[in-house]
C-alpha cells in the first residue's frame, strides 16, 4: 500500500536586496573613498600619477577609470590597500 504524500507549496525566497542600497554598505563606501582621497592628497598625487603607479604594479587603469571608481565607492578592500601601497602609505596602519 503507497502512502501518498502531500506537497507543500513553498514560497518563493525572499527577494535579495542590493547592496549597494543598504544604508550601512553606503556609509562605508563613502569612508573608503573619503580615505582613498585623503591618501591621495597627502600624498600630494593625483588619479593620474596613481593610476601610473598601478600600472607599474600590473595594475591596468587609466586616470579617467580610477577616478570613476572612487567617485562610485564601490571598489574592493584590496583594490584600497594596493591603492595605500602604490602611493607608499604604510596599509597596516588602515
Amino acid at each position: 500500500m503507497a502512502v501518498a504524500t502531500a506537497k507543500r507549496k513553498s514560497s518563493p525566497p525572499p527577494k535579495p536586496e542590493a547592496r549597494k542600497s543598504l544604508p550601512i554598505n553606503v556609509q562605508y563606501e563613502d569612508k573608503a573613498k573619503a580615505l582613498l582621497r585623503e591618501y591621495l592628497a597627502k600624498t600630494d598625487n593625483d588619479y593620474a600619477s596613481l593610476a601610473e603607479k598601478l600600472n607599474g604594479m600590473g595594475i591596468e587603469i587609466t586616470a579617467r577609470g580610477l577616478e570613476n571608481k572612487v567617485s562610485r565607492g564601490s571598489f574592493s578592500a584590496a583594490f584600497l590597500l594596493q591603492c595605500a601601497d602604490a602611493l607608499g602609505l604604510d596599509a597596516g596602519a588602515i
